[in-house]
């Protein structure tokens, strides 16, 4: 797998750079270094058994041990699954991958990590039953909650994705049933979900992303 950063100096906020053809080139990473965890990054299965083994030639020259159980590796939009090998140990290949709270698949899809972001929200609103939802409280401070402790989850690591139209229905459809559910209004009701945005006083989730 190869990652592709078109930028110019790396100065990816710098809109009139990025515009300029001219000084635009490609950056091919190998590798991404985090507190205590290290993802390296190839274009090929030969490529990538070479970076795992030079990998833990190193290690082995500082005397670090590399955790054999935690290490995997995701492959993305190719047809064959890669086998890679640390020593005599065969490294396990996994199609989900969760670091951080966002969820990368190996079908490249986001579908995954939504169902997980929503999942999150559904629990957290459900702890605050007793505590807030069913208490009275002015609306105003009900929505509040909700943008602090459901919207916000829901949304986490939001400005990473990159969504279809069926995508954002699946949100705006999980938003609006915490909406109806706040406002004590139900689909025998008959009342659209552009008068229940307006009682509530917060944008979809489709313009809550775009802000």
């Amino acid at each position: 797998m190869a990652w592709w950063v078109s930028s110019s100096k790396l100065d990816l906020f710098n809109l009139a750079r990025l515009k300029a053809k001219t000084r635009v080139h490609q950056v091919l990473i190998n590798e991404m270094l985090f507190i205590d965890d290290a993802a390296l990054v190839a274009h090929s299965e030969e490529s990538l058994q070479r970076h795992i083994s030079r990998f833990a030639n190193a290690c082995t020259e500082f005397s670090l041990t590399i955790s054999l159980k935690k290490t995997n590796i995701m492959s993305q939009d190719i047809d064959t699954t890669p086998k890679i090998n640390i020593g005599d140990h065969t490294v396990k290949v996994i199609y989900k991958f969760t670091f951080r709270d966002s969820t990368i698949s190996s079908n490249l899809s986001l579908d995954a990590e939504l169902n997980i972001s929503i999942g999150k929200e559904a629990t957290a609103l459900t702890r605050l039953a007793k505590r807030v939802w069913d208490i009275l409280l002015t609306l105003t401070a009900k929505m509040r909650v909700y943008q602090s402790r459901g919207l916000s989850t829901l949304l986490y690591g939001s400005e990473l994705w990159t969504l279809y139209l069926q995508q954002e229905g699946i949100l705006n459809t999980s938003h609006m049933r915490n909406f109806r559910r706040l406002l004590g209004i139900f689909w025998q009701d008959r009342v659209t979900n552009i008068v229940i945005l307006s009682q509530a006083g917060i944008p979809s989730t489709v313009a809550s992303l775009t802000q």
